[in-house]
């Protein structure tokens, strides 16, 4: 395991999927507020004012409240998790679905990851190639390289990036604001179509909460660990921090999306940059803050994810971090060259199927079968041979999960008259979850009237 000291004096961080130091454990509330608002305000977070276009300013306000208020629950458990075992969502996921079902989870997470990044850096390259035309992917290659390098250093560089880059990015959407409620007459957003309360809480959640939820322990691993005898309130503000963070990014931008749409008839705020005085083009430039932001959450934790797979076939190399950093980025970086932001809508409904019934699964085996309380070794230890790659409850698990994400594609049942008003994706989980701890208790139930026996 490479040791915080080695890490600091070489200034890359080299930690891999190994569990984080306690002296390293030093991340407060307010900063993984931060993180997480930021890591959600990305110059494409607007882009829901689009998905959502027609249903108005009051009812989008609705949508946002009432996504928060449905995933909230496994938002918290899932920060709170970080906090009592210091390691990622993935490695937690062994003990779940097994050490092969979860590599191959973290092979496909790895992707859904390197999906997110390319969306954003093909939103940031549209941008500079609107401000500055003529040079076309070379601007995606700048930005590519540029996140690349700030991830290369770890948490302990972007906790500082996010802290000191924070009022930056504030200032200039407030100048890109100041622009386009001085330059363009101001149009209410009002419903022109009927809201399908249902598929848009979906749509929401799988843009914002629930596809960074399982991600969460990445992070809170690097705050103070939790104690039996924590106060309430400062154990509240760790487990509340990451969703409260990410919502709130959600519903300003997305509010600030949807009156740029109405009152320009584009989302995108910072191509007003463009036809603005020399302070709003560099605002402009500067909201690629929020794609660098945005990104670092997105490549840091596929980065994560990669080495967990690596980690289950070879011993870690310190220098193992840095190289996937590299190659991650770089295929990332293609697909924003590839224009996977023309999939968008496609890739947030795969999205939603892929990670709420995952959600769900892991933070119901990881409370009822008391994981929190095992030991961090019982996480790493490696398969002796096949048999062990799906130990129980892995079978179940796997087929659960299987069993939700077709469940949630089940589209016919999202048009009749009872899932118009209910979010059949994140309903389809929760079944999936209710069935999954059903078959954890009758299972227990078993054995225990065998040892009686």
């Amino acid at each position: 395991m490479t040791s915080v000291g080695e890490t600091e004096s070489h200034h890359v961080e080299t930690l891999g999927v190994a569990p984080v130091p306690e002296s390293a454990r030093t991340m407060r509330p307010g900063m993984l507020f931060l993180i997480w608002a930021l890591a959600s305000a990305s110059a494409t977070t607007p882009v829901i004012g689009l998905l959502l276009h027609g249903i108005g300013l009051w009812n989008f306000v609705w949508i946002v409240l009432l996504a928060l208020l449905i995933g909230l629950i496994p938002a918290v458990l899932l920060a709170h998790m970080g906090r009592q075992r210091p390691i990622i969502s993935m490695v937690m996921a062994r003990r779940t679905f097994g050490v092969g079902g979860a590599t191959v989870l973290a092979i496909l997470y790895t992707i859904v990851g390197a999906g997110w990044f390319g969306l954003n850096t093909d939103v940031g390259g549209k941008i500079l190639d609107t401000l500055f035309p003529g040079n076309g992917i070379l601007w995606y290659v700048v930005l590519g390289v540029l996140q690349i390098g700030l991830v290369f250093f770890g948490m302990e560089v972007l906790e500082k990036f996010y802290k000191y880059t924070a009022l930056l990015f504030l200032l200039c959407y407030a100048v890109l604001a100041y622009y386009l409620f001085t330059q363009h007459p101001f149009v209410m957003p009002v419903a022109t179509v009927p809201v399908h309360w249902g598929t848009d809480i979906d749509l929401v959640l799988s843009f914002s909460l629930l596809a960074w939820a399982y991600d969460f322990p990445t992070v809170t691993r690097f705050c103070m660990p939790a104690r039996e005898n924590e106060k309430i309130l400062q154990r509240a503000l760790y487990a509340f921090a990451p969703a409260t963070g990410v919502m709130s990014a959600v519903l300003l931008m997305g509010i600030l999306g949807l009156i740029a749409l109405q009152m320009t008839g584009d989302w995108n705020i910072a191509l007003l940059g463009k036809n603005l005085p020399v302070w709003g083009e560099i605002s402009a430039i500067g909201v690629i803050l929020a794609i660098a932001h945005t990104n670092a959450m997105n490549l840091y934790p596929a980065v994560t994810k990669l080495l967990a797979v690596v980690n289950v076939t070879s011993k870690p190399r310190r220098w193992m971090q840095p190289v996937v950093v590299v190659v991650l980025g770089t295929f990332a970086t293609g697909l924003a060259i590839a224009g996977i932001l023309n999939f968008i809508e496609g890739f947030l409904s795969l999205l939603g199927s892929l990670l709420f019934p995952f959600t769900f699964i892991l933070v119901i085996d990881w409370f009822y079968g008391e994981r929190y309380a095992e030991e961090v070794t019982l996480f790493y230890r490696p398969a002796g041979n096949w048999q062990e790659y799906f130990l129980w409850p892995a079978p179940w698990a796997v087929c659960m999960l299987i069993f939700g994400i077709l469940l949630g594609q089940w589209k016919y049942l999202s048009v009749s008259r009872i899932f118009y008003f209910v979010p059949w994706q994140v309903s389809s989980a929760i079944i999936t979850g209710v069935i999954y701890f059903i078959g954890l208790r009758l299972a227990d139930q078993r054995q225990q009237r065998r040892k009686a026996a």
